[in-house]
């Protein structure tokens, strides 16, 4: 068997049937973009706890076109140069309760491109390395490509972790880095360390099996032998980390700030998340809340001025 294919089969076994709030959200997404959705990614602390009502839920929504999904074309332009747009909706389940949802759209070809090494940023292959469950795709062919993806991001994502460790590594050494890395070139309210270690604990098996596929069968202590790496491979490497953490946290504030424009309240949600990933406050007047669009070079320099982006 190749790599690809023993990666694709860890991706389908982690397929599940969606409770029926969630195939209702999905439900009201398609229908708010009607004939756009190719097919749904369900990830995130809602995925991790599955059932809690008080979880939103968490959907990368794959679609065919930018232009012919948002209603508004500057929408669409800024969904096609700083992907992928957020939007929040509220659904009310069969029972009475009302779920929350957080769903991005990025075309279906942008999430192809941006899981390979081709993207340097880590938002999409280093978040879809990690475990999520692939819903309603729109034809078998559409499922493929998603799962090639994903296989991608995994591949991508060991290539530029295996460099910055001494071999023989364990599972969680190995995996616990790689997450490290990633979230380190994000805005996160929590401390990469302790929250890489803690996720790949709880998929343990998961990873295990992506570290077969990858590098063959451990020794006797269940440690890795990675691929040799020269000095001037493992120097470039870090350097390609460093210039993510450089780059990767504006531009998280900036993808923030944009889903400030998607929906009623988006300006206070902004500055909510960006308070809860780096503890600094941005106060908003109520025009900024009412016109977050016309404020948003403002809002902007308030969030570089504040040191937002250095936490």
């Amino acid at each position: 068997m190749t790599i690809d294919t023993d990666i694709l089969k860890i991706l389908e076994a982690e397929q599940l049937t969606p409770s029926e709030n969630v195939e209702s959200m999905c439900a009201k997404i398609k229908a708010r973009h009607p004939e756009r959705v190719q097919a749904f990614l369900y990830y995130g602390s809602s995925l991790r706890a599955m059932n809690d009502p008080d979880k939103m839920l968490d959907f990368y929504v794959l679609v065919d076109s930018y232009w012919k999904t948002h209603k508004n074309p500057v929408r669409a332009i800024l969904n096609a140069l700083i992907p992928p747009a957020v939007y929040y909706l509220e659904n009310e389940n069969a029972n009475g309760s009302v779920s929350t949802c957080k769903y991005s759209i990025i075309s279906l070809r942008a999430f192809e491109s941006k899981s390979t090494k081709r993207a340097l940023l880590s938002v999409i292959w280093g978040r879809f390395s990690q475990p999520c469950v692939l819903l309603f795709p729109k034809t078998n062919d559409i499922k493929q490509r998603v799962q090639n993806a994903r296989t991608s991001a995994i591949k991508h994502i060991a290539s530029l972790t295996s460099p910055l460790v001494s071999s023989p590594v364990d599972t969680p050494t190995f995996w616990s880095r790689a997450f490290f890395e990633s979230y380190n070139t994000e805005l996160r309210p929590e401390k990469s360390d302790g929250r890489t270690r803690e996720i790949v604990n709880r998929y343990q098996g998961r990873y295990e099996g992506l570290s077969n596929a990858l590098f063959g069968k451990p020794n006797e202590h269940g440690e890795y032998q990675l691929p040799a790496h020269t000095k001037i491979q493992k120097f470039m490497c870090k350097s390609s980390w460093v210039w993510r953490r450089i780059i990767g946290k504006p531009m998280a504030a900036i993808r923030v700030l944009n889903s400030a424009f998607t929906f009623a309240g988006g300006a206070d949600y902004a500055v909510h998340k960006i308070k809860s990933h780096s503890g600094v406050t941005i106060a908003l007047s109520p025009s900024q809340r009412k016109h977050p669009v016309l404020w948003s070079p403002v809002l902007a320099w308030k969030v570089f001025k504040s040191g937002a982006l250095k936490k």
